[in-house]
């Protein structure tokens, strides 16, 4: 990794406290960044977080942070690969990559797209996307750049800046996009508190042909450095701002009786049940999916084999306060939900 020192004036001091730096501006993995220490803006850049599953298809989430549009006719399927371990083509030793594939007979092409919080992010400065691709067919990506300030009220519109096309080949390389982000200065934020920017693209794959993303970085400055690789504990934490659960694989694979969160005692002849904390704050009060133990969406299973529908429940960013289910008080109810907080 290459780390750079720049010094505007070295002065000696008369002092035995030795010598004077002013105007130090050091950039490395640990000082050009985000406030927290980490350089790199993208969420999951390296596809190391797959909460929701690992094979998805048509519109939706699909690693943790990004979103997948379907276009045109035929099925689009998004779905988890491994790297072959000591491979060398993409640096780092990466664990999986994201795979876009059309059916035979499809038509047009999908979407990638990623969203970070705010989009006061980036304003006004200098910032270098890089990622790696390939596809089993030379095809062509459109990025676009958006800063996009919110819903609600009389937010301003959209502002997309449509970058060069980039040509993929069959073999990984590494891309890069520059942008200078545009001033927010006389704008006006909507007020769902929803307002954010977006790198995505436009995959102009054809039908039975595939496209395959690795390592997406996203920092200041006009010159790539290399990859960010965080701890995937902190990986983890950073997704669950925006998406949480408390299952280990997708309801829709389960087969008979699944394991649940926690034992909750429902109380009282109106059947609620006492509320429970997220693992982190989440970005706004989320929406809340449960399931049973059989993985049927909409209900809570009690009392051993038991299931019973969610009638209401209420909470914020923080957690839930309180369930309010069908069935009979005084038993045990077991919680499995998924809480979601995208934007």
């Amino acid at each position: 990794m290459t780390s750079e020192l720049k010094v505007d004036t070295i002065s000696e001091k008369t002092t035995a406290s030795g010598v004077t730096i002013d105007g130090v501006e050091l950039k490395d993995g640990s000082v050009k960044g985000n406030g927290t220490g980490r350089k790199n803006y993208i969420i999951n850049g390296n596809f190391d977080i797959w909460q929701r599953g690992t094979s998805f298809t048509g519109t939706k989430y699909t690693a943790d942070r990004w979103y997948v549009i379907a276009s045109g006719t035929g099925t689009t399927t998004t779905s988890q690969q491994s790297f072959t371990l000591g491979q060398t083509d993409v640096l780092s030793e990466p664990k999986y990559y994201l795979r876009i594939a059309k059916s035979s007979g499809a038509t047009s092409g999908d979407y990638l797209s990623s969203k970070n919080e705010s989009v006061r992010t980036f304003a006004g400065q200098a910032t270098v996307v890089s990622f790696y691709a390939k596809a089993s067919a030379a095809t062509t990506l459109t990025p676009t750049i958006r800063q996009n300030f919110g819903t609600g009220g009389s937010p301003s519109s959209v502002n997309d800046a449509v970058k060069s096309d980039i040509s993929v080949t069959t073999s990984w390389q590494k891309f890069t996009i520059t942008h200078t982000f545009d001033s927010i200065s006389g704008k006006t934020l909507g007020t769902a508190n929803d307002d954010h920017i977006e790198l995505f693209f436009n995959i102009q794959n054809a039908a039975g042909d595939s496209v395959d993303f690795a390592q997406f970085q996203w920092e200041k400055g006009s010159v790539a450095t290399d990859f960010e690789v965080r701890p995937i504990g902190e990986e983890l934490t950073l997704c669950q701002r925006y998406f949480e659960v408390t299952y280990d694989t997708p309801p829709s694979t389960w087969s008979g009786d699944h394991y649940y969160d926690g034992v909750m005692q429902v109380y009282g002849s109106s059947n609620y049940i006492p509320g429970q904390r997220f693992s982190v704050k989440k970005r706004t009060s989320p929406t809340l999916t449960f399931y049973s133990k059989t993985g049927t969406s909409g209900q809570i299973s009690y009392n051993g084999s038991s299931a019973t529908s969610v009638s209401g429940y209420d909470g914020n960013a923080h957690h839930i306060n309180r369930l309010v289910i069908g069935g009979t008080s005084s038993t045990n109810a077991f919680l499995i939900y998924e809480a979601d907080a995208e934007l």
